[in-house]
C-alpha cells in the first residue's frame, strides 16, 4: 500500500512538471505567433502608407503642372540635388504646397510620422527615366517613398531587442504625360436653317481641327461656288453643294447635336455707369483705353487704339473698328452685353489676343448668352484680322464678307455666313482657344 501510494505521487509530480513545461512552450509559441502577426500587420500598414504617399507626390505634381513636370517649377519637388532621399518632418504639413509636402501629409494620415530612430519616412523624386529599380519603364516623373519602422513586440524578444523591424518601399510615376486634344474650330449651334453658309468664292480652312453643325435642316451646310477644307466636318442635318462648291473631307451627316462648349463660362456684370468709347478724333499717338465698362467702343477716322490687358465690357452699342483704323490688344476679353455687337470693316487692321490664364483664358469676344436674340455681328470690308482666341456668340449670326482676310482660332456662334471672297484661316497656334481638351496624365504605382 505504501509503495503504491508513493508511486502515484511520483507520477502526479511528473505530470505537473510536464504540464507546466507544456504550458510555457504553448505560451511561447502563442506569443511568437502574436508578435509575428503584429509584425506582418505593421508591414502591410506601412506598405499601404508608402503607396498612398508615393501616389500623393505624383498626383500633386500632375495637378500643379499638368502638361509637363520640371524640378523646382510649379511646386514640382525633386529634392536637392534631384533624386536625393529626404526625410519627412516630425510634424506633418497641414498646408501642403510642394509635391513633397503632399507625400509627407499622406504618410502621416496613414499613421506614419517620423519618430526618431524608431520610424523614418523618406521621399525621393526626379524627372529621370526609367525610374530607379524599375528598369524598362518610361516615365516623366517618379517618386519613391520608403518607410522603416522598429515596432515594439507585445511579448518581447528573447534577446531583449526588437524582432519587428520592417521596411516598405513604393514607387509611383507618371507613365504617360497629359496631352492636349483640340476640339472643332467651328461650332454652329443653330438647330434649324442654313447654319454654315460659304459662297461667292469664299474659303474656310480649318485643316487641323473640325467643324460641327447642329442644324437638322437639309441645307444645314450650304456651299455655293466656294470651298471648305477641314480635318473633319460633322452635321446633324444635310449638305447643299452648288456652282462647284466643295467640302473636304466629305461631311458626316446625321450625327447627334453637340453641346455649347462654353455653357458654364461665367458672365460679367456691367458697372452702373460707363465710359465713353468714342475714339474718332484724329491724334498722332494711339488712344490707350483701360479695362472697364464702355457705352460702345468706336475706333474710326484712321486713328489707332492700343487696349491694355484686361476685361472690357461693352454695355450696349457696338465694338466698331472702321475707316482704315487700327486696334491692337494683348491679353484682353471683350464682353458684349445689353445688345452690344461687333463691326470690323472698311480696311481696318485688327490684331488682338485673348487672356492666357484665368477664367477667360482663350476667350477673345464673348457675347452675353442671356441675349437670346441679339443682333448680328460683322467682320467684313477687306479687314485684315489676326484674332488669337475664340469668338463666342452663342445666339448670334456672324458675317465674314467682302474680301475679308481673317485669321482666328475658334468660333462658336448660332450661324456664320462667309461671302464675297472672305477667307478664314485657322491660326497656326491653337494654344489659346479655350477649347483644348486635356487627356489626363496616366499615373500608377510601378514598384
Amino acid at each position: 500500500m505504501g509503495t503504491g501510494l508513493k508511486r502515484n505521487r511520483s507520477r502526479g509530480g511528473q505530470a505537473l512538471v510536464m504540464a507546466t513545461v507544456s504550458l510555457f512552450l504553448m505560451m511561447g509559441v502563442m506569443s511568437l505567433a502574436v508578435d509575428l502577426g503584429w509584425g506582418y500587420l505593421r508591414r502591410d500598414v506601412a506598405q499601404t502608407a508608402a503607396d498612398a504617399a508615393a501616389s500623393a507626390v505624383i498626383k500633386a505634381a500632375v495637378t500643379s503642372s499638368p502638361s509637363s513636370q520640371s524640378c523646382g517649377s510649379n511646386n514640382v519637388w525633386c529634392g536637392t540635388p534631384a533624386g536625393t532621399a529626404t526625410s519627412c518632418p516630425t510634424t506633418a504639413p497641414t498646408s501642403p504646397v510642394t509635391s513633397f509636402d503632399y507625400g509627407c501629409m499622406l504618410a502621416a494620415a496613414n499613421g506614419f510620422t517620423p519618430n526618431g530612430s524608431s520610424r523614418t519616412v523618406t521621399i525621393q523624386a526626379n524627372t529621370t527615366s526609367p525610374a530607379p529599380a524599375v528598369p524598362g519603364t518610361t516615365v516623366t516623373y517618379w517618386a519613391t517613398v520608403k518607410i522603416s519602422e522598429n515596432a515594439t513586440p507585445f511579448f518581447g524578444s528573447p534577446t531583449g531587442g526588437s524582432l519587428l523591424s520592417s521596411t516598405a518601399v513604393s514607387t509611383a510615376a507618371i507613365t504617360s504625360p497629359a496631352t492636349a486634344v483640340h476640339g472643332p474650330c467651328l461650332y454652329l449651334l443653330a438647330t434649324s436653317g442654313a447654319a454654315l453658309t460659304v459662297g461667292n468664292g469664299a474659303h474656310v480652312t480649318t485643316s487641323s481641327c473640325g467643324i460641327y453643325v447642329n442644324s437638322s435642316a437639309s441645307n444645314a451646310i450650304t456651299v455655293i461656288g466656294a470651298t471648305i477644307t477641314s480635318s473633319s466636318v460633322k452635321v446633324v442635318g444635310g449638305v447643299s453643294l452648288s456652282n462647284g462648291g466643295t467640302i473636304s473631307p466629305t461631311p458626316v451627316t446625321g450625327v447627334s447635336a453637340v453641346a455649347d462648349p462654353f455653357s458654364t463660362l461665367p458672365s460679367q456684370t456691367a458697372a452702373g455707369s460707363c465710359n465713353s468709347g468714342n475714339f474718332g478724333t484724329w491724334q498722332a499717338t494711339p488712344y490707350t483705353p483701360a479695362p472697364g465698362t464702355y457705352c460702345g467702343m468706336n475706333v474710326s477716322n484712321g486713328v489707332s487704339a492700343v487696349l491694355s490687358t484686361g476685361i472690357y465690357i461693352i454695355n450696349g452699342g457696338t465694338f466698331s473698328v472702321a475707316g482704315g483704323s487700327t486696334v491692337t490688344a494683348s491679353g484682353v476679353m471683350i464682353y458684349l452685353t445689353n445688345g452690344a455687337t461687333v463691326s470690323i470693316a472698311n480696311g481696318a487692321n485688327v490684331t488682338m489676343s485673348a487672356e492666357t490664364s484665368g477664367t477667360y483664358e482663350g476667350i477673345l469676344f464673348y457675347q452675353d448668352r442671356s441675349l437670346t436674340s441679339p443682333g448680328s455681328s460683322s467682320f467684313s470690308g477687306g479687314a485684315t484680322m489676326h484674332l488669337s482666341g475664340s469668338l463666342y456668340f452663342p445666339h448670334a449670326s456672324l458675317y465674314f464678307d467682302n474680301g475679308n482676310n481673317a485669321q482666328t482660332e475658334a468660333i462658336i456662334a448660332s450661324s456664320i455666313d462667309f461671302q464675297g471672297g472672305a477667307t478664314l484661316n485657322q491660326a497656326t497656334s491653337q494654344s489659346q482657344t479655350g477649347l483644348v481638351v486635356s487627356t489626363p496624365a496616366v499615373t500608377s504605382i510601378i514598384e
